[in-house]
């Protein structure tokens, strides 16, 4: 989650830049110019706001059309938002904005001629800003007992985790990636284009021709789906935006049915997106997470991939964190050998006791719902501990179990040690014996017994 910064009040007066690549000074972070433009005309861009950046262009009897440049800032204290940016006239009509499917903090405005004047804001989404708890949230100690609980930063021990994606849905994927992957005994993510064949599409049109292989990989169940766009073109309005997102998505939750609808969503390099609306809109109507950034690209045409992907892994576990890696196809002569592919893997396979080796919708769900989650001590006496599980996310999106891991008291160490569910029933340890206990992620009430 981003972290809400007001900025201090900026007024900048920018005169007319000569080219895309001159912008004007500092608005907080904010970077504002004109695109591919060279004068008369000028503008002049405020920020006075959390989240709220107010331009005004004077056209000085400019007759072409008009583009304007914003780019926000992505990281550190003063990052936008920028899933949840749209512009608005002063009218208080949204305006069309241009942008690249991966990089959404970088607007282009084609102004329209009676436009002069515009809002770039963030709009708070349904429900409110995103509000994590803290760690002191999500763990409890009886001061009697000493016996302590806590939602584990994993599940299984792990101690990090690491996510395989695919995209382009491309025959290698049936033919090569997955076979593999079952070797490993490792989950993939694999982005797909399931639109039907249309002309000026980038798409491949395998998920297509290939529809009851992938139909017999869901059934399956040991890989994942997610959201590449149906057509791997973007989209030049709101109706193309909905019907390139919403059909994909739709495709997806055909095959697999009974499963939540969540899923990641990646727009796509190399892509133009048009639309009025924030991204969010498209994200929560359809049960989508931006899965946009953060990814190691893993194609040989970067140049020591295996290596990179050691480091970062490393890295990943060093801080307990959630390391991410794609690819487009597997094979020789292609984006990526067979060779550096099972190298990758066998990094990942000496890790495996530390890994949590995931699905990206799967470690998506664990996050936010740990995020989302508190503990609570209802009542303890010498034998037991009552607490409360308290999850704030919809029980029907978000299905990874949770785990608890608990530390006994020294007294309790020697005796059988037991968690119960709120009907009574028995909920299992860990095989190793430990005390982690999988729950369902929605507000419950457990106790922890010890014998007598």
């Amino acid at each position: 989650m981003r972290t809400l910064f007001l900025p201090v009040s900026v007024f900048v007066f920018a005169m007319a830049m000569a080219s895309s690549a001159a912008q004007s000074p500092d608005l907080g972070g904010v970077k504002v110019s004109w695109n591919r433009y060279n004068g008369p005309a000028t503008f002049t861009a405020t920020n006075s706001e959390s989240f709220k950046l107010r331009v005004q262009v004077d056209r000085q009897g400019e007759a072409q059309p008009l583009t304007l440049r914003v780019e926000l800032p992505n990281t550190g204290r003063n990052a936008w938002p920028a899933n949840d940016v749209e512009v608005r006239d002063e009218a208080g009509a949204a305006l069309l904005v241009q942008r690249s499917g991966i990089e959404w903090e970088k607007l282009l405005l084609p102004l329209p001629e009676n436009v002069n004047s515009f809002v770039v804001q963030a709009v708070e989404p349904p429900g409110g800003w995103p509000k994590s708890t803290s760690e002191k949230d999500r763990g409890i100690q009886d001061a009697a007992s000493g016996a302590r609980v806590r939602i584990a930063n994993w599940p299984h021990r792990r101690i990090a985790a690491l996510s395989i994606r695919f995209d382009d849905s491309h025959p290698t994927h049936l033919s090569k990636a997955i076979p593999i992957l079952r070797e490993y005994g490792f989950k993939g993510t694999f982005m797909v284009n399931p639109g039907p064949k249309e002309p000026g599409s980038r798409q491949n049109f395998s998920f297509e021709t290939q529809h009851a292989e992938w139909e017999a990989v869901m059934k399956q169940g040991d890989m994942e789906l997610a959201n590449h766009s149906a057509h791997h073109r973007g989209a030049r309005s709101d109706a193309e935006m909905e019907l390139e997102i919403g059909s994909a998505a739709e495709a997806i939750w055909k095959l697999t049915p009974g499963r939540s609808k969540l899923m990641a969503l990646n727009l796509g390099g190399g892509t133009r997106w048009e639309t009025s609306r924030t991204l969010r809109y498209y994200l929560d109507k359809y049960h989508q997470f931006d899965a946009s950034s953060g990814s190691l690209g893993m194609d040989d045409s970067y140049g020591g991939r295996v290596e990179a992907f050691r480091k970062a892994l490393t890295s990943h576990l060093e801080r307990g964190l959630w390391c991410r890696m794609h690819y487009h196809y597997i094979g020789d002569g292609l984006s990526s050998s067979e060779a550096n592919f099972r190298a990758a893997l066998d990094i990942a396979k000496q890790h495996q006791d530390k890994l949590w080796i995931a699905g990206m919708a799967d470690i998506y769900k664990y996050q936010t719902e740990r995020n989302a989650s508190k503990l609570a001590i209802v009542k303890t006496d010498e034998r037991s501990l009552t607490f409360q599980l308290a999850v704030a996310t919809d029980a029907k999106i978000y299905d990874q179990p949770l785990t608890l891991e608990m530390e006994a008291p020294a007294d309790w160490k020697s005796r059988q040690v037991v968690m119960l569910d709120p009907q009574g029933a028995q909920i299992p340890s860990d095989a190793d014996g430990s005390l982690r206990f999988e729950v369902p992620p929605r507000s419950s009430t457990f106790v922890i017994r010890v014998a007598p």
